[in-house]
């Protein structure tokens, strides 16, 4: 029950971190989705509904916080947990090279669902507006950073849990 009372919260500190984070370091070129490593993070680690529940309200607090389409970020992210939770079963998800290449498809496979629904709803051409190396390098930064994230949280889960990392 504490898990679904502090999730929104934490979202909301996650993703005003991110966002901070980014602005700061990256002068608003780069966006550093930690919230999508944490929506990757539970769909190889978490069940379906803790996991769906967590990548809704990422998803939900990402659309409020950016000021997007409403819903856009909510389907996408779910959309993600959902493939990374049925992919999970046919990864081996412990290893670095593995975590790195799959959060790189997904932050790349995110870009690309947002080109195409901007391009299908409004007829905008994102890509003539966007570089195409500056969308590279924002996955590759992601997909280089998944692993000391996995490493981190599977170190504090045991910290905290007893458990064997």
């Amino acid at each position: 029950m504490l898990y679904y009372l502090s999730l929104p919260f934490l979202s909301i500190l996650l993703i005003a971190l991110q966002s901070t984070v980014t602005d700061i370091i990256f002068s608003g070129r780069l966006v550093f989705e930690l919230s999508l490593i944490v929506i990757i993070y539970a769909g190889f680690h978490l069940d379906l509904i803790r996991g769906a529940i967590l990548a809704f309200v990422f998803g939900f607090v990402w659309d409020c916080v950016g000021g997007s389409v409403p819903g856009l970020y909510t389907f996408i992210y779910i959309l993600i947990f959902l493939f990374s939770f049925f992919v999970s079963d046919w990864l081996d998800t412990g290893k670095i090279y593995v975590i790195a290449c799959f959060c790189f498809l997904c932050s790349f496979l995110k870009e690309i669902i947002l080109f195409l629904f901007y391009f299908l709803a409004f007829k905008i051409d994102v890509l003539m507006n966007t570089y195409f190396v500056v969308i590279f390098l924002q996955a590759l930064i992601l997909g280089l950073f998944a692993p000391v994230f996995f490493y981190l949280t599977d170190r504090a889960e045991a910290f905290f849990y007893g458990k064997k990392a």
